[in-house]
């Protein structure tokens, strides 16, 4: 049996002692364990927020390394639209789509052309009164006849006699007369349940209100008329309008800007007296149930080729 003494470099550790050490050991991983990611937190700085990083970021660099969409000139309100056309969207598929489906299978073919010509000759005077403001007098003729005619031999307007005389409508308000006399159109609109719209078209729609001779004239049955008028007219806009906006928004990328552009196109014309664009839709007559047939132009038969004509003295030699 070995013996060491106490003078040997690694002494033998009794069984108490090895156990307190590894006791000591223990202990000593433990509180590493628990200090060291702490003391790593410390040092580490605080987790910053995506925003105030790309702040910080821009501030640093000096570039805006966010992008910030442009303001569209002429509509400083657009979030605000967007949000009343999402709001008109809603209301069109889930209220006034169907209700514009019941009221065309409730007033067919005849029926909803005689509504029509009778909202029509309703707006004629509206029409007449502002052709004189802007002071295209040979123009006011137009309205003036057609309520006239249309008045009398077209049975209260139900029947459009006037067109078949080359009389033809055209809309007219008191928006578009601010635009002759040089106001500009100020910032665009859309209104749930109004539709596109500029300030100027606001305030011009409400002279237009106040000065319909249907609102202050007094006749039988004024206030069912009026109170008539308003549904009756916008489920005839909605049915006359509907094919022609599915046209010109199936297709858009973004549908409110393309209603954007062809509503200010639109007024623009009218105020410079070039009448609606070719490529924009007109609203002012219904829709016709049939479209035109066109005729294939024919085609060109090419003229038969002369045969040539053999000169004397020539003769063909045989391969």
């Amino acid at each position: 049996m070995t013996r060491y003494s106490s003078s040997s470099p690694n002494p033998p550790l009794s069984g108490a002692a090895r156990s307190h050490r590894a006791a000591r050991i223990v202990f000593a991983a433990a509180l590493s364990c628990a200090v060291l990611p702490s003391a790593q937190a410390a040092q580490s700085p605080p987790p910053v927020a995506p925003r105030q990083a790309a702040a910080s970021a821009v501030a640093s660099t000096g570039t805006d390394a966010l992008p910030v969409p442009a303001r569209t000139p002429g509509d400083p309100w657009e979030p605000a639209n967007r949000k009343g056309y999402a709001i008109q969207s809603f209301l069109d598929r889930h209220l006034i789509r169907p209700l514009a489906k019941v009221y065309r299978a409730l007033t067919p073919g005849p029926i909803g052309r005689g509504i029509h010509n009778v909202l029509v000759n309703l707006s004629e005077p509206a029409a007449l009164f502002n052709d004189v403001l802007q002071g295209r007098i040979r123009r006011a003729g137009v309205p003036t006849a057609r309520l006239l005619i249309n008045s009398t031999m077209g049975v209260l307007g139900l029947v459009d006699v006037a067109s078949h005389m080359g009389l033809v409508h055209h809309d007219n308000e008191f928006g578009v007369t601010l635009g002759r006399y040089g106001m500009s159109a100020g910032p665009f609109l859309y209104i749930p349940m109004v539709g596109p719209s500029t300030v100027r078209d606001t305030v011009g729609a409400g002279v237009d209100y106040l000065t319909n001779p249907i609102r202050w004239a007094n006749y039988r049955h004024r206030v069912k008329v009026q109170q008539v008028k308003l549904p009756v007219g916008g489920l005839d806009t909605e049915v006359a309008a509907e094919p022609l906006l599915d046209a010109l928004l199936s297709n858009a990328v973004d549908p409110y800007a393309t209603l954007r552009s062809a509503y200010l196109q639109n007024k623009q014309s009218e105020i410079d007296g070039e009448g609606v664009p070719a490529d924009l839709p007109s609203f002012d007559e219904p829709p016709s149930d049939v479209a035109p047939a066109t005729e294939a132009a024919p085609t060109p038969v090419p003229a038969p080729t002369p045969a040539p004509t053999p000169q004397p003295g020539l003769e063909t030699q045989p391969l």
